[in-house]
């Protein structure tokens, strides 16, 4: 799920591809550079619904 400039949920349709060394996954389609990620609060994130999006960072395998 990614967030619209208007705060809006948008559900995207992505083509994933292998995971990398410090346990991400490659998107190979689906998503732009510009594109904000829901990374928290997924569950309660609804297409079409209004959320206000804070800054968050993915921590990776290499992280924990």
């Amino acid at each position: 799920m990614t967030v619209k400039d208007d705060g809006t949920v948008e559900p995207k349709v992505v083509r994933p591809g292998p995971m990398t060394d410090d346990g991400l996954r490659i998107i190979r389609s689906g998503l732009e550079a510009s594109d904000r990620v829901i990374i928290n609060g997924l569950v309660r994130a609804r297409p079409g619904g209004k959320v206000t999006p804070q800054p968050g960072q993915i921590e990776t395998a290499a992280r924990h």
